[in-house]
């Protein structure tokens, strides 16, 4: 019995060394089985991790591009050029992260993928038409840039990799783009480097614009003058302040000489007879034509610098050096003699009466000056225009002097015979009251025109004037330019200069 006890009691001892035993290496087991199994589910979930980074980044980088394009958007509206635009867009780039200690650059989700514009589209982006040929009068193109123009061959070329494919014009430099009379200048643009692209070399680099254009044409009549150079000369040119330089062709020295004052101010460089020049003249901006609006007409709204045809006659009494700015004031000085000046042409359409014209004149209170400008000399003629307060004359050039008179005078025309209104309206008028003066219009009777003496009262000149205006111009100028003089009814005339004194007292 003893030895039972003692048995059980060793073997109990066992069984509980044995239970210990089992419960540690169970225990083990649970804990190796937690590790691996927490080893295993942290190796899972690391591609979800690293995926959710990259997507917070993609994010964060899709905010800061909109901010960018907003940016863009708000720079836009503050006056950067086209240029400028096109260039932010598309040098835009896709923010990234920092690839130091195993960090990769994140990939773009694919419905965030911004793609860069084409090159196709670029070009179209930054590449404006650089040839206008859609206006009925006149031929003008503009290039910035490596342009290049060689005289001899009357070629202009424009290198621009921005040219998407070679283009050419024939351009008429005179702002009558049908005279047959003006060389036309060809205008190529070309990509560098283009398979059909030769390129001449420069020989003489500038670094002021040019401006290509040409003399000829109608150049010669006073008016023509004006309204066929000069003025679309200033409406080109005058932006530049001086600083660019003029390309002639169809040169005319004599006429450069009579206009010497108003190119001078207009460009501080030589002249270039271009159809003589075998040199390659390079130009980072380039015109070739003059900007023309209308006949003696600025538009503010289309011209650089909004400029006008107040802008222009302050700049021709500048160039000449005229006094007044403004035509006398009997408002202000009722006891002075306005002067008016009468304009004696020599040719046709010339008063007949003029010492009547005169002693009615006078009688009615002006100062009579009596003058036709001399060949050549502007700057005496517009000296004297310029010191008289209102000028009268039969429609012809010697009324573009209205130019050089103060703001506020009184321009007088009188029309020829027959159905010329709309004619000379157009040439004067409106010029006339957009450079600040006051227009009357004076239309002569049947019984004023000396075509009496040439024609019977019942003939189609007098009853049917339009059956020679639809023969076209010359041959309507033939009989009512050409033939006709105006003896003027001083009676009937003297209404308008007493229309005269008042709008002085204005």
């Amino acid at each position: 019995m003893g030895y039972e006890k003692t048995v059980v009691r060793n073997l109990s001892r066992f069984e509980a060394r044995k239970l210990g035993l089992a419960l540690l290496v169970g225990c083990c087991v649970v804990i190796l089985t937690y590790f691996i199994s927490m080893s295993e589910t942290s190796v899972d979930q690391q591609p979800s991790v690293a995926y959710r980074v990259r997507d917070t980044e993609a994010v964060e980088g899709k905010i800061r591009l909109q901010n960018q394009e907003r940016g863009r958007k708000t720079e836009d509206q503050h006056g950067n050029t086209a240029d400028e635009s096109v260039h932010r867009k598309n040098s835009s780039t896709i923010p990234h992260s920092i690839t130091k200690e195993g960090k990769r650059e994140p990939k773009q989700p694919e419905a965030e993928k911004i793609h860069a514009p084409k090159r196709e589209d670029r070009m179209i982006q930054m590449t404006k038409p650089i040839c206008d040929l859609n206006n009925p009068r006149t031929e003008f193109c503009e290039m910035k840039g490596d342009v290049r123009i060689h005289g001899k061959s009357s070629s202009v070329v424009f290198v621009s990799p921005h040219q998407p494919r070679e283009e050419q014009w024939k351009v008429v430099p005179y702002v009558r783009k049908q005279m047959e009379n003006i060389p036309k200048v060809t205008v190529r643009a070309t990509a560098n480097g283009g398979a059909s692209a030769i390129l001449p070399r420069c020989t003489v680099n500038q670094a002021v614009p040019a401006i290509v254009f040409a003399l000829g044409g109608f150049t010669g009549n006073y008016y023509h003058d004006f309204t066929d150079v000069l003025l679309p000369l200033f409406l080109t040119a005058r932006q530049f302040d001086g600083d660019v330089q003029f390309l002639i062709t169809n040169i005319q020295p004599w006429w450069l000489h009579k206009y010497q004052p108003i190119i001078k101010r207009l460009t501080r460089y030589e002249l270039v007879d271009l159809d003589h020049s075998d040199e390659v003249l390079c130009h980072p901006h380039v015109l070739v034509g003059l900007r023309f609006h209308n006949d003696l007409i600025i538009e503010p709204a289309q011209a650089p610098n909004a400029y006008s045809m107040l802008d222009f006659t302050e700049f021709l009494r500048g160039t000449y050096s005229l006094p007044r700015d403004h035509a006398i004031s009997l408002r202000e000085h009722p006891t002075k003699k306005p002067r008016l000046l009468v304009v004696e042409r020599k040719g046709k359409r010339r008063f007949t009466n003029v010492p009547e014209i005169v002693r009615m004149a006078e009688a009615s209170g002006f100062e009579v000056v009596r003058t036709d400008a001399k060949f050549g000399d502007v700057a005496g003629f517009a000296s004297v225009v310029n010191s008289c307060d209102a000028i009268m004359g039969v429609h012809g050039a010697g009324l573009t002097n209205f130019v050089f008179l103060p703001k506020n005078a009184v321009l007088i025309q009188i029309v020829p015979c027959c159905e010329l209104e709309g004619m000379a309206s157009h040439t004067f008028r409106f010029p006339s009251s957009d450079a600040g003066l006051h227009y009357l219009e004076y239309n002569i009777t049947v019984e004023e025109s000396t075509l009496l003496e040439l024609y019977p009262r019942d003939h189609p000149v007098f009853t049917d004037p339009q059956s020679l205006h639809r023969q076209g111009f010359f041959k309507m100028g033939e009989v009512y330019l050409a033939k006709q003089n105006v003896r003027l009814d001083v009676n009937r005339f003297r209404p308008f200069l007493l229309k005269t004194m008042d709008l002085l007292r204005q």
